[in-house]
Order: C-alpha cells, then structure tokens, then sequence
C-alpha cells in the first residue's frame, strides 16, 4: 500500500509539472487584424501621375470616420501624408502605379513612403523613388493577417 500511495504522488507531482508549461508560446494568429497604412509622398508628386489601391478590409482615414476612396487617384493625393486603418483585415492588398505625366516639364523627381502596421506594431516600410524618366511603375504589397 506504501508503494501504491508513493507511486500516485509521484504520478501527481508528474502531471502537475507537465501541465504547468508556457501556453502563451502555442497561441494561435488570428485569421484577422487591424491593419494600418501610412503613405507619404514628397518632391514633384504633383508632376506624376498616382493611383493607390488599398484592398482588404473598409479603410477609414485614421482617427476618423472618414472612409476612403476605393482607389485614390491624384485628386485624392494632393497631399503630402495619408493614413488608413482597417479592423478585420484577413489579407491587405497594396498596388501603386506611378509614373512622370507626359503634361508636365522635366525636371522631375518623387519619393514615395508607404509604412504598414499590423495591430499596431510596424511590419514593414518601403521607400521608392521616381524620375521624370519613369513613365509608368507599378509596386505590389501583400500582407497576411495569420504570418
């Protein structure tokens, strides 16, 4: 009986450890997040011509609740920087096209930033430049609410 009642100590003392591990490392990604874009664009932006898609979610300037356009054309850009966020995000989709309108005198020279945020902490930042020579850019960004 001595042995029986060492035996289902140790068993119990075996369980209790085993059972008291980190379960915060094996949490899952949730299948969606709040995503938040910023862009800033500087130099002859005016120059150029933009159009900037956001995809993925009901994007709202950040702050408010002013929702954005489904597609920002130069008449939505005329501003240096813009913010979005989105809730429930599963997949944020980003393209850009840019490139020198063919109205306009060279010199001519832009740099877009675009900063991506995911439940608040930055996941990414990309910096492209544009020339007068570049007639047409394209740039594609994808991001996944479960990576």
């Amino acid at each position: 009986m001595k042995t029986l009642s060492r035996l289902t100590v140790l068993l119990f003392s075996v369980l209790l450890l085993a059972g008291c591990g980190d379960s915060g490392k094996d949490t899952p990604t949730p299948d969606a997040a709040t995503f938040r874009v910023d862009i800033a664009q500087s130099g002859d932006y005016e120059k150029f011509g933009r159009i900037i898609s956001i995809k993925g979610g009901e994007f709202y300037r950040t702050g408010t609740q002013e929702q954005m356009p489904v597609v920002l054309f130069e008449e939505h850009l005329t501003e240096e920087t813009y913010s979005y966020e989105a809730e429930g995000v599963r997949e944020l989709n980003i393209q850009t096209t840019y490139g020198f309108s063919s109205v306009e005198t060279p010199p001519a020279a832009m740099e877009l930033k675009i900063t991506v945020y995911k439940n608040g902490k930055q996941i990414d930042h990309r910096t492209y430049g544009y020339t007068e020579e570049d007639s047409e850019v394209n740039e594609f960004l994808t991001y996944k609410a479960n990576q």
